[in-house]
Order: structure tokens, then sequence, then C-alpha cells
């Protein structure tokens, strides 16, 4: 709506002339006049200069002006009221008509929708002719609730301006707030079929259908993307994440691992997936092209210790050490657990008493007598 806004005000400003007399006022033309320039609150102030009593006041002007003064200051109740003394002081109704697009732009500013619909309903030529405030009435009639009327404005616009793509995008939000979830998608699709390409708005398109539960139509939407948008990482994790909301983990972990060639920050979220599907080779592969040492580390024990790579896990010691991971009691336990797995009863002791968090030093208390029970007896063991 904002391109609207700052139409409507470059037109009205350019309306200095639009009540006035030849036996004008001075301080009605300065205030024009700042006003034009920008000086908002010294206008206010000249205009203040303006007796409303003189029979020579063009009060239509001077409503007018203080109007544009007061929205310029967001004042806009009091900013409609002016447009209003200022209509019902002009005889001449086709000049007043640009007044109701500010007392329009107002209304919508302070969520009075009725009154923006309103003031448009006043000039229906200007409506028609323009899309972009059928498009604002439309959203009006939305933000009312009548919800019909919104649709078959926008419908309409379309008829008579099928170039103004942008309705197609504002309908297809309101069709997933109906749950008509086709006629949203073919929305998006003619939208993304005329329109520049964007990423942004065909991420909020997909986006919104599968807030609403529809996987399968933001899928579709996602695999179009794809193809537009190949190399963009965004996109493609997208879709990455729709595959994961229907459980196809290792199809999800294919498309990180391509969205990391275009941005490596998706490497550890690869490595990640690629572990949920139990595919550890390439979680692996994917970890060991981490760049942050520590962050790399401590995946790749959670890997080894899902898979049962216990030997390996203790091989890291070393450079868990280098890298202060063993400070943290999570890893320390994890360790024991692994000495404890090969057999390394000591080794594993001599972490497990390190361990004073309460959930940690209870798993340790029941790790100490499945050691003791495999030192009492091997067939015990519960390794």
């Amino acid at each position: 709506m904002r391109p609207i806004m700052s139409l409507l005000l470059t037109v009205a400003l350019s309306m200095q002339t639009l009540f006035a007399k030849s036996d004008e006022v001075d301080y009605m033309q300065l205030t024009a006049l700042l006003l034009k320039d920008g000086y908002i609150d010294r206008a206010y102030e000249t205009l203040k200069q303006v007796d409303l009593n003189s029979s020579t006041v063009d009060k239509g002007y001077y409503y007018l002006l203080k109007g544009l003064i007061l929205t310029k200051k967001g004042e806009y109740p009091s900013a409609n009221q002016n447009f209003y003394d200022a209509i019902a002081h002009s005889s001449d109704a086709n000049a007043t008509q640009p007044i109701y697009l500010y007392i329009a732009q107002n209304s919508f500013l302070m969520q009075d929708y009725g009154g923006c619909i309103d003031a448009l309903d006043h000039i229906p030529e200007q409506v028609n002719r323009n899309p972009k405030l059928q498009s604002l009435k439309a959203e009006c009639y939305w933000k009312v609730g009548k919800r019909e009327r919104a649709l078959d404005t926008l419908t309409k616009l379309l008829e008579h301006h099928p170039n103004f793509i942008n309705a197609y995008k504002q309908r297809f939000y309101y069709f997933i707030e109906l749950q008509l979830y086709q006629s949203a998608l073919d929305d998006a699709n003619n939208y993304l079929q005329h329109a520049q390409p964007n990423e942004t708005i065909m991420l909020n398109f997909i986006q919104a259908l599968r807030k609403s539960g529809q996987i399968d139509r933001a899928i579709e939407l996602a695999e179009k993307a794809k193809l537009t948008y190949h190399n963009r990482a965004k996109i493609i994790v997208m879709l990455a994440h729709l595959y994961l909301d229907k459980g196809m983990i290792h199809a999800a972990a294919d498309l990180f691992n391509q969205a990391s060639i275009y941005n490596p920050t998706y490497t550890k979220e690869t490595a990640e997936m690629y572990r949920r599907a139990k595919d550890y080779v390439m979680a692996l592969m994917k970890n060991a092209q981490m760049l942050d040492t520590k962050e790399k580390y401590k995946q790749r024990i959670a890997i080894f210790l899902e898979y049962g790579d216990f030997e390996r896990m203790i091989a890291s010691k070393d450079a868990l050490d280098r890298n202060g991971l063993l400070d943290d009691e999570t890893m320390r336990y994890a360790l024991a657990y692994a000495y404890y797995m090969e057999g390394e009863f000591d080794q594993a002791e001599s972490l497990l008493s390190t361990l004073t968090q309460p959930e940690l030093f209870k798993k340790a208390t029941e790790l100490r007598r499945k050691m003791q029970q495999c030192k009492n007896s091997i067939w015990e063991c519960e390794q």
C-alpha cells in the first residue's frame, strides 16, 4: 500500500491552488510553500496566523492545508475531519475528489477500513481507473469481514487490469485463509508466471501453503521454484524441510547436500540429516567439510556413537581434549561409554568419576553397575 500512499501525497501536495482565490491571504500562500518544502511545524505555526473570521479567507483551502499538515504529523483523525471540512466548503465536486484519496489513506492507516471504503465510494471513476485503489478497497473489504466483496473486487480488477499481477498475490493469501488451497496454488502460479523472479515472494507462497498443512501443494510449488532458482540455497532448504514433513529423510538430506554447495553454512545440517537417515558414510563425509573444528568433533562423536564405532570415538580423545570438548560432562560420559563398550573399564571409571550433573551422575552409577557385572561374570555382561 505504501506506493499508493506516496502517489496520493504527491497528488495532494500539488493542489496548492485547489481552493485559491485572487484575494487569498499571504499566510495561506506561505503555509503552502512551507508545506511543499517539508517544513511541517513552521507551516502549522504560520497557518495559525490566518484569521478565519475574515470574509476574504478561503476556508476550503484553509482546511485543506490544515488536513495536509496534520496528515504529515500523523494525526489522522483530525486530518480527516479537516479534509471533510474542506469538502464542505467547496461547491466544485470534481475539485474535491483528490481529497477523498487522502481521507482513504488516513482511514486505512488508522485501521478505519469502513471509512476508507466510504471515501473510495465517493470517487468511483478514479477507483475504476486505478488498480491500486481497487486493491486497497479489496483489502478493506477483507479487513471488515466482507470476504465475498473482497474477492469480487479483485476478480473485477483482474478483468479490467489483467497486467496488475499483484492482485494474484493478494488473492493467494485470501484463498489460503479461506482454505481454498488449489485456488491459492493457481493464483501463485499465475503470479509467478508473469512476475519478475523474486525468491522472497516464492518462499512466502511456499511457507503459507506449508503452514496451512498443504505439504504436497507446497512441494509442487517448491519443485517449480527449484527449477527457476536452481542455485538458491534457501529454496532448496525449504524443499528439504517439506520432504522432512513427509518423513522422507534421505531425500531431505540430499537436498541439504545440494544447498551446502551454494552455502557452506548448511554443511552441519547436511551431516545431521544423513545421520538421521543412517547414511553414516555421507554423514562423516559432510562432517569432514565443516570449518568449525569444535562443532565438527561434537557432531562426529554423535555419529560414531550412533553406529557403534567406539574405537574411533576413543581415537578421537586427544582431538576432543585439544578443542576443549572434554570440559563438557556430556562428552566425557560419551567417551566413558565408548571405553565401557570396548571393555576398558579403568579408563571409563576415570571419566565417570568426574561427573557431577545429576542426570549424568545417575547414568554413571548405572554404567558402573554394568561394568561390575562384566567383571563378575562375562555371561552377565550387558555390552
